[in-house]
């Protein structure tokens, strides 16, 4: 959290906060006893502020980027980058670029919210939701995109041991709860040591990738064509292809992610533009570095599918691709199974993390680490048992599909992200997006849905425009699409005009997590969130009460006492 509300605010409870704590302050002397969040507890502990050494403060913020990165290069950008290379050569380089691009200023936006707002994407969407109704049909698109995003990677884990020891899809993808889980206990020494293995899963790929492509060579010309204008290449069977790549680039499960991860750093209110400087810069070298993954696959692709003459080439996928890394022959699936093991293993982390910060912004479940990571890794592996089990040979269909689903659910995450990030009452007069870039913002957020819209109903989008080819096709199926197209633009419509109403003010002035009980909200789920805010509170006193001499050795003492007495009220 970032502030939190001015002393003066509390001093009419503070009577009031002692009688109801007199009996326990005594007895509470370790931090681990106090019932409050990883995070919070984070805040009280240690808050930033610049250290005189601008290395030694971006390192600090250092982190999350990578965190992030994973979703970039998980199998199902492996898939969109081998069909884009299968089927457009190098053409649609040019797409993965500009949405790599784009998607910087998109995590931007998150650390924005997290920083000025002092809420993730998730909390903010509770908050301001216009009706209980609203808040759990957000919460369900939210929780269901994280679980389809991680269909492909625990497909790639499947397929990786597959490859590895001839097993049959479920077995790997049964075996990768395990192997999460197994990952998610070094949480228990630090969540750096997370952002490092992942990182060094990032790491495999690249190498292991780049080492095939110094094999097998690539055509630098054309390459640079599509890089830099393939656009004007693509035709209107590629609509799909571009669909799953903007899906598979830009995901909204990682718009959760990182505006809940960016919210680990506890700043103070005086720092808060350098930390936001500094978390905005640190996501830009991983998200490079997975482009050059991502370049590097579709490169691979082209040089061996593309224009080779091989039949049905639309339908290869991660389950067999192996054959078509040629420079190390029988090895080469051994470099394939790594990659993708690499890839499935660390984005079914970062997927496991989203499920929690969406599971805390949406329904506030006060569930341990623990227990939360196992209830999102069973939610989400359940499906992709089913699927490994009942079409193990369409893999790579379902992935495809899956890839053009989660680019369809991109504006449920990101014309929120653009509405919050533009409205004064949850960024404060100061920090909030105003005049020409506001709507510019707003531009980018129509185009999104305007893509995903027209991919829907187009022929070559994957959806209702090549159902409509069926002979099937009947008058049942208009009407579904007549729904889903009037929703989907009422939903993005009412997202981005409705008016927020709330008596607390700007966020980072009065953070009070009041909700208006007139728009229907309940009133159990404020109290839940107002005993957060009372405890950021506590967390600011000890900020500006003690030296950071004082707070150092209470801390390393693990002694609350001198906090506990009048002060906090989550006891």
């Amino acid at each position: 959290m970032i502030d939190a509300i001015p002393e003066s605010s509390d001093d009419s409870n503070d009577s009031n906060i002692k009688k109801e704590n007199e009996t326990d302050d005594n007895n509470i002397d370790n931090i681990d006893d106090i019932d409050m969040n990883d995070s919070l507890r984070a805040n009280i502990c240690d808050s930033w502020s610049p250290s005189g050494s601008k290395w030694k403060d971006f390192l600090h913020f250092a982190g999350p980027g990578w965190l992030i990165s994973i979703a970039y290069v998980d199998p199902g950008n492996y898939q969109a980058d081998i069909q884009a290379g299968a089927t457009s050569g190098y053409s649609l380089l040019c797409i993965i670029w500009w949405t790599t691009i784009l998607s910087m200023y998109v995590q931007i936006l998150c650390v924005r919210l997290a920083q000025y707002g002092g809420l993730s994407l998730a909390e903010v969407q509770a908050k301001y939701a216009t009706s209980d109704a609203m808040r759990y049909f957000n919460w369900f698109i939210a929780e269901f995109s994280t679980v389809i995003t991680d269909l492909p990677e625990v497909i790639g884990i499947g397929i990786a041991l597959q490859l590895f020891f001839n097993w049959p899809y479920w077995i790997g993808v049964v075996l990768s709860l395990l192997t999460t889980m197994l990952f998610l206990l070094t949480v228990n020494y630090g969540i750096r040591i997370l952002e490092t293995v992942v990182a060094g899963f990032l790491g495999i790929m690249g190498i292991v990738l780049f080492i095939e492509l110094g094999f097998i060579g690539v055509d630098f010309d054309a390459m640079m064509r599509g890089w830099t204008i393939g656009i004007v290449d693509l035709e209107s069977k590629d609509v799909f292809s571009i669909l799953g790549v903007c899906g598979a680039v830009v995901m909204p499960h990682n718009l959760y992610l990182h505006s809940g991860a960016s919210k680990s750093h506890a700043v103070s209110r005086e720092y808060v533009e350098d930390a936001v400087f500094y978390s905005s810069i640190e996501p830009i070298l991983p998200v490079l570095v997975t482009f050059a993954i991502n370049l590097a696959v579709v490169c691979i692709a082209a040089r061996s599918l593309y224009g080779n003459g091989i039949e049905n080439v639309e339908n290869v996928g991660l389950t067999d691709f192996c054959p078509y890394f040629k420079g190390m022959a029988s090895g080469g699936c051994v470099l394939w199974g790594i990659a993708l093991l690499s890839a499935g293993q660390s984005s079914a982390i970062t997927t496991t993390y989203t499920g929690q910060y969406v599971m805390d912004g949406f329904l506030n479940l006060q569930l341990s680490v623990r227990v939360r990571a196992i209830v999102t890794r069973l939610i989400a592996i359940t499906p992709c048992v089913i699927v490994s089990l009942l079409f193990p040979n369409k893999l790579n269909l379902i992935i495809n599909v899956v890839n053009a689903l989660i680019s369809f659910l991109l504006p449920f995450a990101f014309t929120p992200l653009v509405k919050f990030n533009c409205n004064e009452t949850v960024m404060g007069d100061k920090y909030v997006i105003k005049g020409i870039q506001k709507y510019v913002l707003h531009g980018f957020a129509f185009c999104v849905w305007l893509i995903n819209a027209f991919g829907l109903s187009v022929k070559g989008g994957g959806f209702f425009g090549d159902m409509r080819q069926n002979k099937n096709y009947s008058l049942k199926f208009v009407f579904l699409e007549v729904f889903i197209q009037s929703f989907y633009a009422w939903w993005n419509w009412n997202c981005i005009t409705y008016d927020i109403h709330s008596d607390s003010g700007p966020l980072l002035e009065e953070n009070d997590y009041d909700y208006d009980n007139d728009d229907g909200v309940a009133s159990n789920y404020v109290d839940e969130q107002k005993s957060v805010n009372n405890a950021t509170t506590t967390s600011t006193r000890l900020d500006s009460d003690l030296s950071s001499s004082d707070k150092e050795n209470a801390f390393d003492n693990n002694d609350l006492s001198f906090v506990i007495s009048d002060e906090l009220e989550i006891i």
